[in-house]
């Protein structure tokens, strides 16, 4: 009890975190059942837990094959918690009791825009109607086209396309990185009819909500009122498009360049499944974790390009981890406007505040330092090389599941460490923070200023 005698009640940011912990230990205690399991297969405690974290928080990393080792139920619980992950847990619980009891709490609109990380937003039933429209048509659309692709043109029998059409639909557009199939999406390396659309799905997914609500906005009102020109898109959603587009186009190029001749990936396909492979797998760190070639088989120097593309992530407030993209472009224009010799940050005709500034410094500090202390930590205990161990660990802690092949050769501490970075990855270190600071004391004073030295 406080001093004025009332309850002290939990951050919204608390909130969010201690859901995402019930969904993995609900999803845990689901996958131990015996029933979850694959005839002929045991499920032990390291590899539910790690299954359920990087299923809630939409990573892909797994242990064990998703296919072969969980039966249908297994994957079922696989599934569901993708899509509460990638909804938000909290989200998600707002939307059923909004359904349920037609009203929402003012304490339900704080958790929600803290999940989805929305400011500004005052009607959110209205915006969560949103998210469902945009979220669920973007699945089933998806879903039906792979079920006709599977079912037509790969003979797939109609029971199982209907079921991997909808798994890899789901697990697409939430950046999920779950497939059903052991080699990922490598058997459709040579359909881009395919491995399209899934990296569509993933690039759209990582965009983040409110990008995602300011299109759908603009195109209805484009439908509803072609004469009129629309308004411009705001900052956020213009740095979001054009620095995801940069960074699509640059790996594309890279990875085309890097692995072009390399026999055991791209060097035994034809031109145009070399392009469309490049640009799938450049979309694929933005947090998809799918594969159409052997990342196992990749040279060093592409592991290394592939690290730094984990590393920035997709959108903000999106299924994506990573630092995101709209961070990689404010930490670009500080440092041109700091070589430029100016003390306003300025983007087009719009100035950036501070607080910022210091959001997007803070965040990449403590990603790196957070990804530098665990690569060290799991070279010094295990025997696996540095280039293998730095994958894995920003492809955790970015929530991206691609794999270099070692993450079930790791030992059971290694596992869970990664769970923790996925965990970590997923709600973001600045969140992670927030909960755990129960108050903030404000200063009323100013000190005096004084200048280190810098460089």
């Amino acid at each position: 009890m406080s001093q004025t005698g009332r309850k002290e009640k939990l951050h919204p940011t608390q909130i969010v975190v201690l859901a995402f912990c019930a969904a993995v230990i609900a999803g845990t205690l689901f996958l131990l059942f015996p029933f979850s399991t694959a005839p002929g297969n045991s499920t032990d405690f390291v590899t539910a837990l790690f299954t359920a974290v990087s299923a809630v928080c939409i990573t892909g990393l797994t242990v064990v094959d998703t296919g072969t080792h969980w039966s249908g139920f297994g994957q079922v619980v696989i599934l569901f918690l993708i899509q509460i992950g990638g909804l938000g847990i909290v989200s998600f619980a707002t939307l059923v009791g909004l359904l349920i009891s037609g009203r929402i709490s003012l304490r339900d609109r704080l958790s929600t825009m803290s999940e989805a990380k929305i400011v500004g937003v005052d009607n959110i039933p209205a915006l969560l109607r949103t998210i469902i429209l945009v979220y669920f048509g973007f699945e089933i659309a998806l879903a039906i086209y792979l079920i006709a692709r599977l079912s037509i043109w790969h003979s797939v029998a109609l029971p199982e396309a209907l079921w991997s059409g909808l798994f890899h639909a789901v697990s697409a557009f939430n950046n999920g990185g779950f497939s059903l199939y052991s080699d990922s999406m490598s058997g459709f390396a040579d359909d881009l009819f395919v491995v399209g659309p899934i990296g569509l799905a993933v690039a759209v997914g990582g965009l983040g909500f409110p990008v995602l609500i300011e299109l759908h906005e603009r195109l209805w009102r484009i439908r509803r009122a072609p004469g009129n020109r629309p308004r411009r898109f705001s900052l956020h959603t213009r740095l979001t498009l054009w620095t995801t587009g940069v960074l699509l186009t640059l790996g594309t190029l890279f990875i085309a360049a890097m692995e072009w001749s390399n026999q055991a990936t791209l060097g035994s396909m034809n031109f145009f499944e070399k392009i469309w492979n490049a640009l799938f797998m450049s979309a694929m760190p933005r947090s998809g974790g799918f594969n159409s070639i052997d990342v196992s088989q990749m040279d060093p120097a592409t592991w290394m390009g592939m690290d730094f593309m984990m590393f920035i992530g997709g959108g903000s407030a999106s299924t994506a981890g990573g630092i995101k993209v709209t961070t990689l472009a404010i930490l670009f224009f500080i440092i041109y406007t700091e070589v430029r010799g100016e003390t306003a940050v300025n983007v087009g005709n719009r100035r950036l505040p501070r607080s910022i500034q210091r959001q997007a410094l803070t965040l990449v500090a403590l990603y790196t330092f957070l990804i530098l202390f665990s690569t060290l930590a799991l070279a010094a205990l295990t025997d696996f090389d540095l280039d293998h161990l730095l994958f894995e660990v920003i492809s955790a802690s970015a929530t991206v599941g691609l794999s270099t092949g070692i993450t079930p050769d790791l030992p059971d501490f290694a596992k869970i460490w990664l769970s923790i970075l996925m965990f970590v990855g997923r709600l973001g270190p600045v969140v992670i923070a927030s909960a755990l600071a129960l108050r903030v004391a404000k200063r009323h004073y100013e000190l005096p200023k004084e200048r280190p030295l810098i460089g």
